[in-house]
């Protein structure tokens, strides 16, 4: 039986800031998801969110004083399906988007630093 490819697990090694960037694109994409009507994207941003509470901040559902984060600077790992890498990919390129329009003068050096990582460990030219 051949392997579906999205389906397999890949770690990313990241600063806890880096993560930040990411939950708070995917907070982005599923409230915009929300007003859309878009539960597909509600659906992939919240796993990918869930997955780094869980797996970074020791968050665990209905346990109150769980989900504390590391400091920024701290090196963490996560781990999602290549499916949900490429998803991270393609919500940051847009918002990283939006950002260049509404704040041109913003630095521009965070997430290409970032994208290059992700892509590096989920293979292939992009994610």
């Amino acid at each position: 039986m051949a392997c579906d490819e999205s389906a397999v697990d890949v770690s990313v090694e990241m600063t806890m800031l880096q993560w930040h960037h990411i939950d708070g694109g995917m907070d982005n994409e599923v409230s915009t998801a929300a007003e859309d009507g878009r539960d597909d994207i509600i659906e992939m941003g919240h796993a990918v969110r869930e997955a780094g509470w869980s797996q970074v901040a020791g968050w665990t559902p209905g346990v109150p004083g769980s989900g504390r984060w590391p400091p920024n600077d701290e090196r963490v790992t996560v781990t999602l399906t290549r499916k949900q890498w490429r998803f991270v990919v393609r919500v940051l390129d847009y918002w990283e988007a939006v950002s260049r329009r509404t704040h041109p003068a913003a630095d521009r050096r965070f997430w290409p630093v970032l994208r290059e990582i992700i892509v590096a460990r989920v293979g292939g030219e992009s994610a």
